[in-house]
């Protein structure tokens, strides 16, 4: 019985620590002051980036959105790495007088190949940062001129608010957009306020020149953005983030379309977690860097899904093991670290619209909790580590 005593206070211990940072961002967020910021006259030469595999059906409308960017035109210009398409990629892309590189490799597969194909490509070319979007997102018309002010402020590294296009659509992308309002609503910019790093999204990502030609790109795995984010952590680099730079991608409608996407970034993110986290956090700790210690967290705590599903499971467990005098405080315990991870979503239902919807999808949660703690006990064992597959879109 003490082992098992000793097994919940610590899993309680974590879990404890992983609502209390949650709750210091989000006191952070509404405390400390936002920066105000002035007008400034463009100076940065953009070339923005888009990755594209078998993305026919919404590739045309992230190029309009980029068209019409509030930025000068001649300052900007677009890329598309047509990714071993079987579809008409590139032939849309080059309608729309696109620059268009078709990449064509059965045996490197994978988003971070394409990436570094591109990046290859505009090597010789000028430009002073390179913004890469995935092909199934639209770009917000000010984002070019809010990177090009982090630019002119000293920003080496950005990641933008990487929201959802289509929020409304069902139970499942009401969920999705709560969640990911609240990582962009409150916790990236509390972060951005006290000098942290932001962690990479894979979407929305802003490099200037000296980080590509300095470091290249050197991700392959299926969660490429975690293992880039930890690279360039690893090397002092901190990762600003961008609430006014916003781009929007599609999000999977339903639980079948969802899991192919959804175990590759999960999977993906714990095998970062695995080879990274543990010596981020070591290396910050030994160094003094806060910035490195801070990274850490993101790799070594639970996504939002899985620490409340951990939780949950560790409330049933003491209500239904006899702990000889301990279940009133266990039970009080995580149920209280229950409350307070409800309370997060409440935290990210103030800043979405259609408030009352985002509450209903509430009660699809346990669905959405079976689904997710299932996929990422597959992931932990490597279940869709080795190869990506693409996620299928419906419009």
């Amino acid at each position: 019985m003490l082992v098992i005593q000793i097994i919940i206070v610590t899993v309680g211990l974590y879990l404890s620590f992983y609502v209390f940072y949650n709750v210091s961002l989000i006191l952070i967020h509404f405390l400390v002051p936002k920066r105000t910021n002035g007008q400034i006259t463009p100076a940065t030469v953009f070339k923005v980036l888009i990755p594209a595999h078998n993305e026919e059906l919404l590739l045309g409308k992230l190029l309009r959105s980029i068209n019409v960017q509030d930025y000068p035109k001649e300052m900007y210009d677009v890329l598309v790495i047509a990714d071993n398409c079987t579809d008409q990629t590139a032939k849309i892309a080059k309608h729309d007088n696109v620059r268009t590189v078709e990449r064509k490799n059965s045996r490197f597969v994978g988003k971070g190949y394409a990436i570094k194909y591109g990046l290859e490509n505009i090597e010789n070319e000028t430009y002073d940062a390179v913004l890469i979007v995935d092909a199934d997102s639209v770009v917000e018309s000010g984002t070019l001129r809010e990177l090009d002010r982090a630019v002119q402020q000293g920003a080496r590294i950005i990641q933008c608010y990487n929201g959802i296009a289509n929020p409304d659509e069902s139970w499942f992308t009401r969920l999705m957009d709560v969640s990911r309002t609240f990582g962009n609503e409150v916790l990236g910019p509390a972060k951005e306020k006290i000098g942290l790093s932001s962690h990479l999204m894979g979407n929305g990502m802003c490099f200037v020149r000296d980080v590509i030609e300095k470091y290249g790109w050197d991700a392959f795995t299926v969660g490429e953005d975690w293992e880039y984010y930890a690279k360039l952590v690893m090397k002092n680099e901190r990762i600003a983030f961008v609430n006014k730079a916003r781009v929007y991608h599609r999000e999977s409608v339903d639980l079948e379309q969802a899991t192919s996407q959804r175990l590759r970034w999960s999977s993906g993110r714990f095998a970062v977690a695995a080879k990274y986290g543990t010596r981020l956090l070591l290396n910050g700790m030994k160094s003094g860097s806060i910035l490195k210690t801070d990274a850490a967290l993101p790799l070594l705590l639970p996504n939002p899904s899985l620490g409340i599903s951990l939780t949950i499971l560790m409330f049933v467990i003491v209500l239904v093991i006899p702990l000889s005098g301990y279940r009133g405080l266990f039970t009080g315990w995580f149920g209280l670290l229950v409350i307070l991870q409800l309370a997060f979503f409440l935290v990210g239902v103030m800043f979405v619209k259609n408030r009352k919807e985002k509450l209903l999808a509430l009660l699809f949660a346990p669905v959405f909790l079976l689904w997710k703690s299932g996929l990422d006990l597959l992931s932990v064992v490597g279940i869709g580590r080795k190869y990506w597959v693409r996620t299928e879109r419906k419009l």
